[in-house]
């Protein structure tokens, strides 16, 4: 196929330069100079016409008896034996690849492996190729000549050094797509792919699912599609199986595949990911450009990186779900303080109606009886004060005395009346003998409670009832009072100064609306998602327990309600109590 080899001054064979086209062609060059610029420019030595290979792409020269190829910073790199260069000394038969041309650097004989016409295919059993990346070198010293093991030995460490950095690199990665980004990343600048492709096996374990796919462009990696060869992927995941094909298309094996014919498939190496359990994935690289691009150490490299990834997969799927069995018991410790919380709230507010029943049932014992004689008293003397002053004639001193006794007894009959009235609404506002479920008129509890605010909340602070038409309902009258109790409150304490408080209801869509809308400080924005959460408080320390607002929402939800809030910084806040009716 080759022309003789030339032969120089002391007899020895010359090297050459086997110049392979992108068209098929060959073009040899005896390399009869010590020196030889390679790149698109014309001012090179060995000039090709070729838009991928940079001007002035590499430089061939001869140091210490041997030949070394450079690159020289060129846009998409210097390729030898499938695998990206800076610097490199060159052997018989290696194979450099610049841009779209391969150039097989020859001192002798052509290799067999390179001679041969046609398509050629590697297929090795995977655990035999990783068991040649750890034999030791004493093995086979005996074996090859001293330039051949000089070769070995200095492609063993390229390789090994690899490996160290994608294990380090891999070693910084916690997450499954994370691994595989870093190792297909690694594939494309480490070989001649233009694609690679990592998937993994459903839980079916018959699904491939893709986790991640790149392809390689001018400014670096990008997403790349899909397409798998189910006949290569079967045989690799069945048969444990490392495969290079040089053209897929005239593989008698695989070319009747139908996906092979339709994606174009031309150089293809793929080995499968291996864990404890077996089979989990594989790793699939391609080249459609170019025939012949992977080589049998390429495989190699290519299963010692997917004995590695597999090992990172199975680490971070562990990480991943350690991660999530983390999350779901911090969710559950969080859903069960929670759930603590809420209870303890409940016991506070069921103890605290209790007391207050007991308060307000020692109140109005002690105040109803006494009081009503005091009041019954009072209506007597009056009435026979003014019996006395219309009976008989007096002066007009005792005359104007009479009348003053009989203004005080009628002034100090209503002062007892307004106390009765208030010891009334302190009964219903508690509901002393009506804790159970009930029906009941919100609105009524609305007025009881605001006639029993504190006078001093509310002695600059304007109530205004907006009460409108609403059934009764079955409710808890005791609770929801306490809860509308709360809320005014907290209006009348958010009011600096003078100001407006309005309550407003109405009944819409069978529920009861209940609206406290305040002028005063507002809440901030930042703020609201967390003001029904036990201990929140606005008030300072000393002032605010933080259970106010827990307690209205736990209410309102014992009542299957909601309750919502609008507030804006320095104009006031609105409350929005939703109660469904029942029993209308």
């Amino acid at each position: 196929m080759y022309p003789e080899f030339r032969l120089n001054d002391h007899g020895n064979i010359m090297p050459k330069l086997c110049i392979v086209k992108p068209s098929g062609g060959t073009e040899d060059l005896p390399l009869t100079k010590s020196r030889y610029s390679i790149g698109r420019f014309a001012d090179n030595d060995i000039h090709l016409n070729d838009s991928d290979i940079s001007r002035h792409h590499c430089l061939l020269q001869i140091q210490n008896s041997e030949y070394i190829i450079e690159d020289l910073g060129s846009h998409n790199g210097t390729f030898l034996n499938g695998r990206k260069v800076d610097k490199a000394t060159l052997n018989h038969g290696d194979r450099v690849k610049i841009g779209h041309h391969v150039i097989l650097f020859l001192t002798g004989d052509l290799p067999p492996s390179l001679s041969e016409s046609g398509p050629y295919t590697i297929d090795e059993n995977y655990d035999e190729l990783l068991s040649t990346l750890t034999a030791p070198v004493h093995e086979f010293r005996e074996k090859i000549k001293p330039v051949e093991l000089k070769r070995l030995l200095e492609k063993e460490q390229k390789t090994f050094l690899l490996l160290l950095d994608l294990s380090n690199a891999l070693s910084m990665e916690h997450s499954v797509e994370d691994v595989c980004r870093k190792a297909t990343d690694f594939l494309l600048e480490s070989t001649e792919a233009e694609n690679a492709w990592i998937c993994l096996l459903h839980q079916d374990q018959k699904t491939l699912v893709p986790v991640i796919s790149r392809s390689r462009e001018e400014n670096g990696m990008k997403t790349a599609s899909i397409v798998l060869s189910r006949t290569i992927t079967d045989r690799i995941l069945n048969e444990h199986r490392g495969i290079v094909t040089s053209d897929a298309l005239a593989d008698e094996r695989f070319a009747h595949g139908q996906s092979i014919a339709d994606s174009g498939l031309r150089s293809v190496a793929c080995a499968p990911l291996l864990g404890k359990s077996g089979t989990f994935g594989i790793i699939y690289m391609q080249n459609n450009t170019e025939v012949g691009v992977f080589t049998q150490e390429d495989l190699r490299l290519l299963c010692a990186v997917a004995s590695q990834i597999g090992l990172a997969i199975e680490n971070a799927r562990f990480s991943e779900e350690l991660k999530k069995t983390n999350e779901n018991l911090e969710r559950l410790v969080e859903e069960r303080t929670a759930a603590l919380a809420q209870t303890q709230m409940k016991l506070y507010q069921t103890e605290k109606i209790a007391s207050l029943s007991r308060l307000v049932a020692g109140v109005a014992h002690e105040i109803n009886n006494p009081l009503g004689a005091l009041k019954s008293n009072l209506d007597l003397l009056t009435g026979m004060t003014e019996k006395i002053a219309a009976g008989s004639a007096q002066n007009p001193d005792e005359s104007e005395q009479l009348g003053s006794l009989t203004e005080l007894g009628r002034t100090s009959s209503a002062a007892c009346a307004r106390i009765m009235s208030v010891v009334r609404s302190l009964s219903s506002f508690a509901h002393l003998d009506k804790a159970a479920l009930k029906m009941s008129d919100i609105n009524s509890g609305i007025r009881n409670t605001v006639q029993l605010m504190d006078p001093l909340l509310a002695a600059d602070v304007d109530i205004e009832l907006k009460l409108g038409e609403i059934p009764p309902t079955h409710c808890y009258p005791a609770l929801l009072n306490e809860a509308f109790m709360n809320l005014l409150v907290n209006a009348c304490q958010a009011i600096e100064g003078s100001g407006r408080v309005t309550i407003e209801t109405c009944c819409e869509d069978n529920n009861i609306i209940v609206k406290i809308q305040d002028t005063g400080c507002g809440i901030p924005q930042d703020r609201l998602q967390t003001i029904f959460d036990p201990g929140f408080t606005t008030k300072g320390r000393g002032v605010g327990v933080g259970l106010g607002l827990p307690i209205v929402s736990s209410v309102i939800r014992e009542h299957k309600g909601s309750v919502e809030v609008e507030s804006e910084t320095g104009k006031g806040s609105l409350f929005t109590i939703r109660l469904p009716v029942y029993g209308a």
